[in-house]
């Protein structure tokens, strides 16, 4: 076989290879081929569960007092009658210290993943726990344990409603307020909800050595409740509404009381239990009144007639410094620079001094 008979045998072989090649790939082809019909369909359902969501809860302000009354509607449908898009709680309270308490439940009956982005509030939206005053009336709004909800997945949040302690406790004290609540949510990227910070703002009440100043004060020691333990080093007004619980959970008739806007220390109390009645005192204040939150302690002789409980001792009036109790009991001063402190029988005080500072112990 020549040189060129072997070249024209080998582009020949060359040429089937192609063709087969090309027989392959056309089969191979022919069976990817799909043919038909098909259909994606997606149902977005977010809002309140009104089946699911508790009845509220109500606490009267003073141990025999009338207990509040509360209620809640639920309008806009999300996609269903049950489910929800806005809910409006209602409170009618009869005394200061009332609390009304709700449980909403958001649930998720659609069929893609959402996630929470913020809370709607009177129309103002907002992304971390948030104390609203309408009146007397504070509103605590908490924000939803999750804000990643899964097909078929609930979560729920509270609102506590409580008339502040900042007027005259009288059973013919009313007054009723309503609050509406929305949630904004998105289809889940993966990357969940809202990142809820919660800066505690409201009140707390403790008793404890650690020294805390105010915020705008010019005292070196800290300012805020960050490192402060719930429940350990400090309660909260939401959770301990009653006096007595207060007392009991602290285990004193007389603490410190703060209050707080974003963990910030705003102004400092010394308060004590009297007659089943809070009376606090702000430190700082120079001259003769004193400045209060819970009752209007305007001259001295209201601090007597405050002072009387302590066994009869009663009080005692200087230029500089007045002082009630005593006895075996404890005692309520202030002086009048604005320093205002309550000492117990063991020689323990709570004190809240000019500066701003304040502490309890020995």
């Amino acid at each position: 076989m020549t040189k060129y008979q072997k070249k024209n045998l080998l582009i020949g072989g060359l040429l089937v290879v192609v063709v087969l090649m090309g027989i392959a790939y056309a089969a191979f082809a022919t069976n990817l081929t799909i043919t038909g019909t098909g259909s994606l369909s997606n149902n977005w359902c977010i809002g309140f569960d009104s089946t699911r969501t508790s009845d509220y809860q109500a606490t009267a302000g003073i141990s025999g007092g009338t207990v509040p009354t509360g209620s809640m509607s639920f309008s806009g449908d999300s996609c269903s009658t049950s489910f929800k898009t806005t809910a409006s709680l209602n409170a009618s309270f009869k005394q200061p210290g009332d609390k009304v308490e709700y449980t909403l439940t958001i649930g998720n009956k659609g069929t893609l993943a959402a996630a929470i982005e913020s809370i709607n509030v009177d129309n103002q939206s907002v992304t971390q726990d948030t104390t609203i005053t309408k009146g007397n009336v504070k509103f605590i709004i908490k924000m939803p344990e999750s804000t990643s909800l899964a097909v078929n997945a609930t979560t729920t949040m509270k609102v506590t409603a409580m008339f502040q302690n900042d007027t005259a406790v009288s059973s013919s004290t009313n007054e009723q307020q309503t609050i509406s609540v929305g949630v904004n949510a998105v289809q889940d990227d993966g990357n969940g909800g809202m990142v809820v910070t919660n800066p505690y703002t409201g009140t707390i009440y403790r008793w404890n050595t650690t020294s805390l100043a105010n915020k705008d004060s010019s005292q070196s020691y800290p300012k805020t409740i960050e490192n402060l333990t719930k429940g350990t080093d400090y309660i909260t007004e939401s959770d301990y509404p009653t006096y007595s619980a207060r007392a009991t959970q602290l285990g004193k008739q007389y603490y410190l009381k703060h209050d707080i806007v974003n963990d910030e220390i705003i102004n400092s109390y010394v308060c004590f239990i009297y007659n089943n009645a809070e009376h606090c005192m702000k430190g700082g204040d120079n001259g003769a009144s004193f400045a209060t939150n819970t009752s209007t302690i305007q001259d001295y002789q209201t601090f007597y007639n405050l002072g009387a409980y302590s066994n009869g001792t009663g009080c005692t009036f200087g230029s500089s410094t007045s002082s009630c109790g005593g006895g075996g009991f404890y005692q309520v001063g202030a002086y009048s620079f604005g320093h205002v402190y309550v000492s117990g029988s063991s020689s323990e005080n709570c004190i809240v001094y000019s500066s701003g500072r304040s502490s309890c112990g020995q």
